[in-house]
């Protein structure tokens, strides 16, 4: 407001550096962006005769593992409808072959076997000796007939037991090899799903893998968007630091000046209160650069004169009203001041300059109409009409 305002105007500029910076950091995010896109794009573009292969193998895993199982449960079928029966016969025949039932039927056809055998080779011998003229009631015969008959029997009976057992044990042995080949038929179904499992899980993996990487290749957009996202954060952040120092220096400034008014005008009032009068060294003496001060009435002319009360916290603090200028117009009128304090020295000066200069109009006009004492001219009206 007035000689006692408070401040105004704004902080010093800032550093046009910040703001540069704050630029760069944004530019830099887009950048990055960019940067992103491309990259995303080309690995995009790279993705694809991957994914194209990977499908492919994908499928001839999966089509590898569907004949594995087909074959596999053919195998399982034929085990189960063929060699499962062998092998309950199998076990069955083995587990009732050595049975006393079984030794007593080999003995009685063993025994058997050795008398047929010993009726036929005495009924042969008879007939070779009668033929050699041998007297079938000798001794000789007899004894011919017992040698004969026993070593006949005894080797038609073991060749006929061995036979028998012979044909047993090949029934056997073929019986044993027909499970044999059946209980691999288990083994190969297994091994059969374990390779279209894994075929499987392999097509599996190679899908994953090709969707692992093109999910790789968004982290690249990702990071690309944080970069953005974190350049303008910065300038944000750069942009409001600066706003808040220039608040400071600005609160700054107007406190210093809300103390430095409060001082000055207090301390006119405590003069002009106890009745003193403000001295100020005025000699010739203490001055230089001196030159007549024009004007000053249309200076004073073109400052509007209001009544006004201080602010809270300013000289007074609007405890009573006063009267005057503003230092606003006083510095664009005279050139004086600060444009936020009045010069007590420069205010009197120009207000007595312009008392001077009004009382030489004064006396023009009185001397052209003829009114009035001739007087001596003022100093003021000496120098306007000089000007």
């Amino acid at each position: 407001m007035g000689s006692g305002g408070g401040g105004g105007g704004s902080a010093p500029a800032p550093d046009p550096q910040i703001g540069q910076a704050a630029l760069k950091n944004a530019q830099t995010g887009e950048e990055w962006l960019n940067f992103a896109k491309d990259a995303y794009a080309t690995s995009t573009e790279r993705q694809k005769p991957i994914d194209a292969l990977a499908t492919q193998v994908s499928q001839q895993q999966l089509q590898s593992a569907t004949q594995q199982n087909e074959w596999a449960q053919q195998a399982h079928d034929r085990y189960v409808d063929t060699f499962q029966p062998l092998q309950d016969q199998y076990v069955q025949e083995a587990t009732n072959y050595d049975t006393p039932e079984k030794e007593a039927a080999a003995a009685a056809t063993a025994k058997a076997d050795v008398t047929s055998a010993a009726a036929s080779q005495r009924g042969q011998s008879n007939r070779q000796m009668a033929a050699m003229g041998v007297n079938p009631a000798s001794g000789r015969w007899a004894g011919i007939n017992r040698a004969t008959d026993l070593g006949t029997a005894v080797a038609s009976a073991g060749a006929q037991n061995n036979a028998r057992t012979q044909v047993k044990n090949t029934g056997l042995n073929l019986l044993g090899n027909a499970v044999n080949v059946g209980n691999g038929l288990p083994a190969q179904a297994s091994q059969a799903v374990g390779l279209g499992l894994n075929a499987g899980t392999g097509s599996a993996n190679v899908l994953n893998a090709a969707n692992g990487q093109y999910l790789a290749s968004t982290g690249i957009m990702n990071n690309g968007f944080q970069g953005q996202m974190q350049g303008y954060t910065n300038q944000a952040n750069i942009l409001q630091n600066q706003y808040n120092s220039q608040l400071q220096a600005w609160q700054t400034q107007q406190q210093t000046d809300a103390a430095n008014n409060a001082s000055i005008l207090g301390g006119i009032g405590k003069i002009a209160g106890i009745g003193a009068s403000l001295i100020f060294g005025s000699s010739k003496t203490f001055k230089t650069d001196k030159e007549p001060s024009k004007g000053n009435l249309k200076a004073v002319n073109a400052m509007p004169v209001e009544n006004w009360r201080y602010k809270a916290g300013i000289a007074d603090g609007g405890a009573a009203p006063h009267t005057g200028p503003y230092a606003e117009d006083f510095h664009k009128a005279t050139g004086k001041g600060d444009g936020k304090t009045i010069p007590v020295q420069d205010m009197l000066g120009v207000t007595m300059g312009a008392v001077q200069e009004l009382a030489g109009q004064v006396d023009r006009i009185e001397k052209a109409v003829g009114l009035g004492m001739k007087r001596a001219p003022t100093r003021g009206a000496s120098m306007e009409k000089a000007a």
